[in-house]
């Protein structure tokens, strides 16, 4: 989970691509005072509509450093409503991810390895919103893969964030606002979107395949996270949105999970 421009570069997985075929709150504050640069949040629409669209909830160790982090980005995001044909990107919604604006360092992903960064964490926040916006049908525009599996989120379905080169956007293709609520716990965050379905969506994910074995390395100085191995693989997962019972159109998410390296630090 990056936080900066410098992990940009490294941070990158498989592309979530998503050919299309014809004819198929309670309201997180962050601790110790508000969110940072609060006036760069959007102004709600008047009439939002309070449908329940759909909702996904992740889950962390409390007390970690990234809980920081994901409650600055968390508060940030709730609330803010995206108007019908327009589009969403999270870094323009949270924002630079800086000392300076509250964030503080936490294990990220860089390349094969987990390294602490200002910021780390944050994607929790950017994954738990994809896979509300997966669920809820919406058009998503860009998303990208974390360059190792995490089991924090379904096999394929997550979305890696760093400012301000890599960004997750979708697009409501709806007739009506949606609302994105922000709930969170000591140790879950859960993401409600409301708004107007348009699609009832059906989903299926392969096997995994491709497995590629872990390796076993030593970090050392303050930036190194000491990591359990685990196996790359590939996996692909479709998405199929239904209108009335017809098929509108079917998507493949592809990614390819990086061997995560069994790692002592020094």
């Amino acid at each position: 989970m990056a936080g900066t421009l410098a992990t940009t570069g490294l941070l990158l997985g498989a592309y979530l691509w998503a050919p299309r075929e014809p004819g198929e709150a309670a309201t997180l504050a962050a601790r110790g005072g508000g969110p940072p640069d609060a006036s760069l949040r959007s102004t709600p629409a008047p009439e939002a509509a309070e449908r329940p669209m759909s909702s996904y909830t992740t889950r962390f160790e409390p007390g970690e450093p990234r809980v920081r982090n994901i409650e600055l980005a968390a508060a940030m995001l709730d609330g803010h409503v995206v108007a019908p044909g327009d589009t969403f990107s999270f870094n323009d919604v949270v924002g630079p991810r800086t000392r300076g604006r509250g964030y503080v360092p936490a294990p990220s992903i860089i390349g094969s390895r987990l390294v602490k960064d200002v910021g780390g964490g944050i994607c929790q926040v950017s994954s738990t919103l994809f896979n509300a916006v997966f669920r809820a049908g919406l058009d998503i525009r860009k998303a990208r893969a974390h360059t190792m599996y995490l089991p924090e989120y379904p096999e394929g379905r997550e979305a890696a964030v760093a400012y301000p080169d890599l960004d997750f956007t979708w697009r409501n293709d709806t007739a009506r606002p949606v609302r994105i609520e922000v709930v969170s716990s000591r140790s879950s965050l859960t993401v409600n979107l409301y708004g107007e379905r348009r699609y009832e969506v059906r989903t299926k994910t392969s096997a995994r395949y491709g497995i590629k074995p872990y390796r076993t390395g030593v970090g050392r100085g303050r930036k190194c996270v000491p990591t359990s191995g685990r196996h790359g693989f590939e996996v692909d997962v479709w998405r199929t949105l239904f209108d009335d019972g017809r098929r509108v159109r079917r998507e493949k998410f592809h990614t390819e999970y990086r061997p995560q390296p069994n790692v002592k630090c020094l």
